[in-house]
């Protein structure tokens, strides 16, 4: 039986959130719908007023001297020490393989590693290829390394996915991505709710490992910030906890901010002209794809590739796995079914608040906002 999870499970007060006054909202819908009801005017921007994305990350000073890989083994061992149990969430991806080395050069242990396989159509290999090109090969050695950790694959099926599509359309649409079959761990939360009675017991830490970041320079001096898409749409994602950039993280995010912009200087022309009197901009980061950022990774991994994302282009080709994920949901009669119901929702939000969206289309995206600035070379 599923048990949907609307409120958000957690032991933190400072987790990621939409706040619309003093209330915390971890779904965007619901946020856009909080905010468009405080709306008096005909003006499609004015909920904007009305909404902040906070993730009360707010760490400023001078770059650690410590290693960064010393700081990723500083903060395994933090997790560890601060959880009873530690599930690392891991899709074979940059982030999450750092992760699981960080905690073994770490000397330490993670009680599960997990993944949650998705199947919007029908269940064949193709729709998890990140999974089983990258992540299998490499458990291979972690279970070498950790004989007694928990390996768990929780599947998301068809009959799942067509079930919230009849019965828990909005409650689907309000806390997963806006791609039709993406999500966060909440989904297998609800599918499996015996991972809600053991997190019950005990204080658990779901690690993700992310999220990307902007670092940028204006006339005030160098700053990070962070924007709600990079997220993925996953701020209701039970005792979640955040690797790299979290409140209780300083040194490990100060090591990371300090390196991009160290990344980001390389592009001037003129090294005997400051900086920021050539270039003021902001700069989109992923963290993985920095050579700087020193991640343990297969000597396979090119840092920095480029991706034509030219063509990831509507809300069923953001990438070679949305567009897998499409392509297996029409490839059945269940999962067409599944895609007609969520299409129909979604075109009664797109004909109802269009303004919500890029060029005011549901197919291309939601519209992002942004934290503060935090200009973190001040003290």
């Amino acid at each position: 039986m599923i048990k949907l999870i609307k409120q958000k499970l957690t032991h933190r007060t400072d987790d990621p959130c939409f706040l619309i006054g003093e209330e915390k909202i971890y779904s965007k819908f619901h946020a856009n719908l909080k905010a468009q009801q405080k709306c008096i005017t005909n003006d499609p921007n004015e909920l904007w007023q009305y909404i902040k994305f906070e993730n009360y990350i707010n760490h400023k000073g001078l770059e650690p001297t410590a290693t960064i890989r010393e700081l990723y083994k500083q903060r395994a061992i933090q997790i560890r020490q601060q959880n009873e149990y530690v599930r690392i969430w891991a899709s074979g991806g940059a982030d999450s393989t750092n992760v699981i080395h960080a905690f073994h050069e770490a000397g330490i242990q993670p009680d599960e590693l997990a993944t949650y396989m998705q199947y919007p159509g029908e269940i064949h290999g193709s729709q998890n290829a990140e999974v089983d090109f990258s992540l299998r090969p490499f458990l291979k050695e972690v279970e070498r390394w950790w004989p007694d950790v928990k390996i768990k694959f929780y599947d998301v099926l068809p009959e799942h996915y067509h079930w919230y599509s009849k019965n828990a359309i909005e409650h689907w649409f309000a806390y997963t991505q806006l791609n039709p079959s993406g999500f966060s761990w909440q989904i297998p939360y609800e599918i499996y709710p015996e991972l809600q009675e053991h997190s019950a017991k005990y204080q658990t830490a779901n690690i993700y490992s992310g999220p990307d970041f902007s670092i940028g320079v204006d006339k005030q001096g160098w700053y990070y910030r962070f924007v709600d898409k990079p997220y993925n749409d996953a701020h209701n994602a039970p005792y979640q906890v955040f690797f790299f950039a979290d409140p209780q993280a300083k040194d490990i995010w100060l090591k990371i901010v300090h390196r991009a912009k160290k990344h980001i200087l390389k592009q001037a022309e003129d090294n005997s002209i400051p900086f920021e009197d050539q270039i003021l901009g902001e700069w989109n980061i992923k963290t993985g794809e920095l050579a700087e950022m020193e991640f343990w990774l297969p000597d396979s991994i090119e840092f920095g590739r480029k991706k034509n994302k030219n063509y990831w282009k509507g809300l069923f080709n953001w990438g070679p796995k949305s567009s897998l994920r499409f392509l297996n949901m029409i490839s059945s009669v269940t999962g067409q079914e599944t895609l007609m119901n969520l299409m129909h929702y979604y075109k009664e939000i797109d004909k109802k608040y269009p303004h919500w969206f890029h060029n005011n289309t549901i197919m291309e995206d939601w519209i992002g906002t942004r934290t503060n600035k935090i200009y973190f070379e001040r003290s």
